[in-house]
């Protein structure tokens, strides 16, 4: 397994895309060690260039029966 990253470049214009090297010992013995990994390459590149992110994403288009909202807000 490889990170794949893209993020604009510097000036604007364009994007940079970055390659990782490939996960050591990818798939383990553990799927959520596994996950966790990957999550973590996910976490860094957010954190690196957090405006680039895609906060207001709202994966969850069905509400509960309840009506309570997954995203803790009303709307």
């Amino acid at each position: 397994m490889i990170g794949f990253f893209h993020r604009r470049s510097a000036d604007g214009r364009g994007y940079e895309i970055r390659i990782t090297e490939p996960l050591a010992d990818f798939p383990s013995a553990s799927a959520e060690a596994d996950a966790a990994r990957i999550n973590a390459l996910i976490e860094a590149m957010v954190r690196e260039a957090p405006e680039e992110y895609l906060w207001i994403h709202r994966r969850f288009k069905r509400r509960p029966e309840d009506g309570t909202s997954p995203y803790g807000d009303t709307g």
